[in-house]
């Protein structure tokens, strides 16, 4: 049998925005999520979790800087600095080769977060994407 590179987790089911996620919980037992789902997941985390927030947990350097962004004018200077910031904690994760696109937009009309699309090749040669939505709050 086959060892999956991209391991297996508890699968999370994201709430809208970035207001969290909870534990997805089938008929017996939680659900977990395996292959490159699991990768597409770890990578969302990544990116909704703010650097520095599980620090107490012991992963002081875990999380993105995108809500460093958040707030200030999403000028063309702006946005480009949060596609850096995408695109380097998506190479974060061992898993990913190299990020293939970032597309960073913000919430129309309000401009109080924006929405990230990524593309990514992971360490396997496959190719997957992510969605993002990451609110000012």
């Amino acid at each position: 049998m086959a060892i999956d590179p991209f391991g297996t987790d508890l699968r999370l089911v994201f709430a809208r925005g970035s207001e969290g996620a909870d534990l997805a919980v089938g008929l017996q037992d939680l659900e977990t999520v395996s292959g490159v789902e699991n990768l597409v997941q770890a990578l969302t985390l990544r990116l909704l979790v703010d650097r520095g927030e599980l620090d107490g947990l012991g992963h002081p350097r875990y999380g993105s800087r995108i809500r460093d962004l958040i707030g200030e004018p999403l000028d063309r200077a702006n946005l480009e600095l949060l596609r850096r910031y995408v695109r380097q904690e998506l190479l974060r994760d061992p898993r990913v080769e190299e990020v293939l696109q970032v597309r960073v937009t913000p919430h129309e009309p309000t401009r109080d977060g924006v929405d990230v699309e990524a593309r990514v090749r992971a360490v396997s040669g496959l190719e997957t994407s992510l969605e993002v939505r990451i609110d000012g709050t």
